[in-house]
């Protein structure tokens, strides 16, 4: 049986997890990846409750775990549980209903154990991550934002584009545009050149506005850039990367472009910013986050979002010398 002490609770595409769980290896720790669309036709696992208190494992085909020596938890990027399709279609919902209460059982078993430590806790990766919660407690914290409006009228989609003066932007809540023929119940496109989260509203969209009706969707002020900050906060230390996206057209509305990356360098982030973010990550109780800034040509630093759960490792890759792989890793290992 595996003894590993750092439970990793993520999906087999995330490679962010897999660079952390080798280097995790590398400073004395075995890590376990468990993968939740695995389970149940890849994955068991069995809870006993006996004299008052449950006993807990997960096997998969790397090896078993016993949740009661997991002492840190990493929670990146997990999928659904998928039950198998020869269920008969009235079974296959059900089976998902179930298996997903029984693993929320045992990541609520660790919750509630004071002496394990989360990376963060998914009830608090799910508050953080409303973005219109974000954007008013930014605000309570001294942030500035773009003025946004979300909704399905389309009139009032043509009234904001006209207190815009044009100058309006499109934003994803949620996360990529769905790729007709790419996509299951199961999984996401993840990795879709040309098609970025945020986008000019122009007046061919104008001509279609009321296509908005069909769904709540975001809209923003467009804010002019001199540059972006994608800012990384491991507990209390706060990295800086400057994104120089006004650099090339395919990343001036959106530097996330897969087939675009911007360059970027080691960046600078006023103190009054910096503890908004701290405040912030106390505030949602988290232990990791990723914020986004526009800075204005007169320096402003307007907010964005922030990223409960956001992707780093490509941080690390533009900009080594902000260390963050070594900033988690001391931070796992310390708490491990």
């Amino acid at each position: 049986m595996n003894d590993s002490a750092i439970l990793i609770v993520t999906a087999r595409w995330d490679s962010t997890a897999f660079a952390g769980a080798e280097i995790l290896r590398r400073n004395g720790r075995t890590p376990f990846l468990f993968f939740p669309e695995d389970f149940p036709q890849r994955a068991q696992l069995s809870a006993d409750f006996r004299q008052g208190r449950w006993s807990s494992r997960l096997r998969t085909d790397d090896g078993t775990i016993d949740l009661d020596n997991v002492k840190a938890v990493w929670w990146r990027k997990p999928l659904p549980n998928r039950p198998p399709r020869s269920l008969p279609p009235v079974e296959f919902p059900y089976a998902r209903r179930e298996n997903d209460y029984a693993l929320r059982g045992l990541w609520d078993l660790l919750l509630a154990d004071p002496d394990v430590y989360w990376m963060n806790s998914p009830w608090s990766i799910r508050r953080a991550d409303d973005k219109l919660l974000q954007m008013s407690r930014a605000a309570a914290h001294g942030l500035e934002s773009p003025r946004t409006i979300v909704t399905n009228d389309p009139e009032r989609v043509r009234a904001f584009y006209d207190e815009c003066s044009g100058e309006m932007v499109f934003k994803s809540m949620t996360g990529p545009f769905l790729v007709p023929g790419q996509v299951d119940e199961f999984k996401f496109q993840v990795d879709m050149p040309g098609i970025p989260l945020v986008r000019p509203f122009t007046t061919e969209d104008m001509a279609n506005v009321g296509s908005a009706r069909h769904n709540a969707c975001m809209f923003q002020e467009l804010v002019e850039k001199k540059h972006e900050l994608r800012v990384t906060v491991f507990e209390d230390q706060v990295f800086t990367c400057e994104i120089r996206s006004q650099e090339s057209d395919l990343t001036r509305y959106d530097w996330r472009r897969q087939d675009a990356p911007p360059k970027a360098v080691a960046g600078d982030l006023p103190e009054p910013v910096a503890a908004a973010c701290l405040a912030l990550m106390e505030e949602f109780d988290l232990r990791y986050a990723a914020f986004d800034f526009i800075v204005t040509p007169d320096d402003r630093h307007v907010f964005l979002e922030m990223n409960p759960n956001g992707q780093w490792l490509f941080v690390q890759e533009w900009v080594p010398q902000l260390r963050l792989m070594q900033a988690f890793v001391d931070i796992m290992v310390r708490n491990s």
